[in-house]
């Protein structure tokens, strides 16, 4: 499997298989990285890298935007408010549970064992 195309700013990329696969009409699968999806199917489907889409990263550093430098400094453009003082905190008494009464069992007489006796 090699990629025969590619396009760097789209991420569109195109593989061709070495050994066609039985089954498949096709021997080039278009593969689009940035919108996750592959012409065989299982990328889309299976929300999982298929082989064509590995190997469209083999061919040079593959990051996804969301994970370069420029991602992360757009978060800290906005301000952030600072803390109030704590004194100031509404009071906080615990998470409180309402356990759901259907979902009750009964507990009648002793539990029925299931060890075979010799």
């Amino acid at each position: 499997m090699h990629v025969t195309h590619c396009d760097r700013q789209a991420s569109v990329f195109l593989v061709e298989e070495l050994e066609p696969v039985e089954g498949w009409l096709q021997g080039s699968f278009r593969v689009r990285l940035t919108a996750g999806t592959c012409d065989c199917g299982f990328f889309q489907s299976l929300h999982f890298s298929c082989c064509h889409a590995l190997a469209s990263c083999a061919i040079g550093s593959y990051v996804h935007p969301i994970y370069m430098q420029q991602a992360v400094f757009k978060v800290y453009k906005s301000d952030f408010l600072p803390i109030a003082n704590e004194k100031l905190w509404p009071e906080w008494y615990g998470t409180r549970l309402r356990p759901n009464p259907a979902m009750r069992r009964k507990c009648t007489g002793r539990p029925i064992s299931t060890k075979f006796c010799n």
